[in-house]
């Protein structure tokens, strides 16, 4: 059987079906076309897509990039609240710093007409509602989609980002059938802390797809909340129908399916957020492994070399993480131990096969774990343990407090400390080479691989000054993360090569903006020549923070003032005077004739 991409599947199946709504949504945009030409600031409506609750939706022209857009204008109501006029200054700038696959874009936002608006790309396709909705498209297609939106879900929250409206409508796909899920933040700026639910709440979130807590108040939300809506469209997807007060699970109505998707169902759509899955990636994986894959030995025969074959024949391909021109990434399931693993291979011949070889013996807390490497002048194959918390990279979106990014730096120096002492140089360390494990601690992955800019014109930030791949080059490139985490934006020099801090004043101790000097030293005798050195001015400075804090915590006793001593003289002068006034009294009294 050849291997069909699931974009295959979508092309074909959606053309009937769910083009015809594109060309309904076509000519209703085309119906509703101003005669008049109007603009909001660069762009040009050129049609009105829809309207809801809260906002309403334009196709729009961008003349400068020759591009259509989508423009989504709140309602005006909307800008007589203060709150949320706030929130929307707030909140947009970490919802435009969203870049995911499965996320539409937000490019741009502003006020017209004392409204405000989201410019979004345009996604020129059908929603995920035609397709639960076709019988013609499988079954395997449609929880493919739910996989990429369980991905969408797991980079916002990672960064902060509630969805807080996810359904069907909400999730877009594209003629390569790619999911992109879309109104990333606009329920998170409209939501009233301090209100019960309101109608608006009810259009916020379809009511089907709202969870316990959301349909008692907007605020006692979490990522949770989102895990419960992408629950009722799997059970769509798998069953037909919404789930509706005691519920059959899907194995019960349809017998074909098994058991294999009755726990996740369970796990999604629990009363309690408690008992839900707890993360996007969870749901995700555990979608995956449901599904298998048919053509799972077909896709892991590619990444089949010397040194790998054995250890391939007892995988199942369950996921592509990535996939450039140098080469992918993909994850797996070993079949005996039933553990996920993570298979790299690139082309750019033996790069990176002696640091895994030599890791493959070691252990530390903070590298991730390397079972095995192959390969040959054309190409290398590195099997490694699998990182459910993602890439630090993704987690970018919003700035770090001073504390949180020294924790996770750390965590990187203690894992290259121990590298660079085992004669090891990472070469590359940038935010997509720290990895997080389940418990959220970091994991330093990608030791000796090829560098991979797609371009020759993107600046790598993160190579140091000499262009050498060193112990004090990796350092650097620390630096480089930890002022990105702490500043959100890259270090910048003065004429005198030293590092700009004026914004990060009063926000960051001195003594942090010292460390960071140091390991961003343009002349690297004067940058930290060992994680070590790094390391142990940290533990100097924690020690002495530590100090100063316990001293701040100790109130100085209030004790009670002794009483004064009397002298001696003052009771001889009150006897002599008690004694005097006792002569004068008898002696008038005439006690003395």
């Amino acid at each position: 059987m050849v291997y069909r991409h699931p974009a295959d599947y979508i092309r074909d199946s959606l053309t009937p079906l769910s083009l015809f709504f594109i060309a309904v949504r076509t000519d209703m945009a085309t119906s509703v076309q101003e005669k008049k030409e109007v603009k909001i600031g660069e762009y040009t409506l050129t049609g009105k897509i829809g309207q809801g609750g809260i906002a309403e939706i334009y196709r729009a022209r961008q003349e400068s990039l020759n591009r259509d857009v989508a423009i989504k204008i709140l309602n005006a109501k909307m800008t007589a609240d203060a709150d949320i006029v706030r929130r929307f200054e707030r909140e947009s700038m970490v919802i435009a710093g969203l870049n995911h696959p499965n996320i539409v874009h937000v490019i741009d936002k502003g006020i017209a007409g004392n409204r405000y608006y989201f410019v979004m790309e345009y996604v020129d396709g059908a929603s995920l509602r035609e397709v639960i909705d076709s019988d013609r498209i499988a079954l395997k297609t449609k929880l493919e989609m739910i996989v990429q939106v369980s991905k969408a879900l797991d980079y916002a929250h990672k960064n902060g980002v509630i969805h807080r409206d996810i359904k069907p409508t909400n999730v877009l796909i594209d003629r390569q059938g790619n999911a992109l899920v879309a109104d990333f933040g606009i329920a998170q700026i409209i939501s009233t802390p301090e209100s019960e639910m309101t109608s608006t709440d009810v259009i916020m979130g379809t009511l089907a797809y709202m969870s316990p807590e959301q349909k008692m108040s907007s605020t006692n939300v979490d990522q949770t909340t989102d895990i419960y809506a992408v629950g009722v469209m799997l059970y769509e997807i798998l069953c037909g129908k919404k789930p509706l007060g005691h519920f059959k699970l899907p194995g019960e109505i349809d017998s074909s399916l098994g058991t294999k998707y009755d726990g996740i169902i369970q796990s999604c759509l629990a009363q309690e957020p408690k008992d839900r899955l707890q993360t996007a990636v969870e749901l995700k994986d555990a979608i995956l492994n449901a599904m298998g894959d048919e053509h799972g030995a077909a896709k892991t025969d590619e990444f089949s070399v010397s040194g790998s074959k054995s250890f391939l024949g007892k995988c199942r391909y369950l996921d592509t993480i990535k996939e450039t021109r140098f080469g992918s990434t993909i994850l797996v399931e070993n079949k005996l131990n039933k553990k996920l693993y993570v298979i790299k291979r690139h082309s750019k011949g033996e790069a990176g096969c002696k640091e895994a070889k030599v890791l493959k013996s070691l252990k530390h807390r903070n590298i991730v774990n390397v079972y095995g490497s192959g390969g040959d002048k054309k190409s290398t194959v590195i099997i490694v343990e699998y990182a459910q918390g993602g890439s630090l990279a993704d987690r970018m979106v919003r700035r770090y407090d001073w504390e949180k990014g020294m924790k996770i730096i750390l965590d990187v120096a203690a894992g290259l400390d121990f590298a660079h002492k085992n004669n090891i140089v990472h070469g590359d360390l940038r935010p997509s080479n720290i990895l997080f494990d389940a418990e959220d601690c970091a994991k330093l992955t990608d030791f000796g691989m090829p560098l991979h800019y797609d371009g020759p014109k993107k600046k790598n930030w993160y190579s140091p000054p000499e262009r050498k791949r060193t112990r004090q080059g990796d350092i650097y490139g620390m630096g480089v993360i930890l002022h990105q985490m702490v500043t959100g934006r890259h270090p910048s020099y003065d004429s005198g090569n030293n590092v700009r801090f004026d914004d990060m004043r009063g926000s960051i101790p001195t003594e942090i903006c010292d460390m960071l000097s140091k390991l961003l030293a343009i002349r690297v005798t004067y940058r930290y020549k060992t994680c070590e050195e790094f390391l142990l001015d940290w533990e100097d400075f924690e020690q002495r923070r530590q100090e100063r804090l316990a001293r701040r915590a100790v109130k100085p006793s209030v004790t009670e003032p002794s009483p004064k001593k009397t002298p001696a003289w003052v009771y001889a002068l009150v006897s002599v005077g008690i004694i005097g006034l006792v002569f004068v009294a008898l002696y008038f009294s005439g006690f003395f004739t």
